[in-house]
């Protein structure tokens, strides 16, 4: 597995926070990791190469909090 580094908002990290602490996860890497895979599986890929926005990913997320 590889490492990357992103910055979120104030406000996306309390919220991640919030599914660690109702158990929905185990810990934030784990949150963006499961919501980057269901991302990719609503989106699938057109070419060799995938982008994904952080808009997409911060939309993904938002919605993931209200589930």
């Amino acid at each position: 597995m590889e490492t990357l580094q992103i910055r979120l908002t104030k406000n996306m990290l309390e919220r991640i926070d919030v599914l660690i602490q109702q158990g929905t996860y185990p810990n934030r890497s784990e949150a963006v990791r499961d919501s980057v895979r269901k991302m990719l599986d609503r989106k699938p890929a057109t070419s060799e190469v995938l982008t994904v926005s952080v808009k997409d990913l911060q939309k993904f997320i938002k919605t993931a909090g209200r589930q």
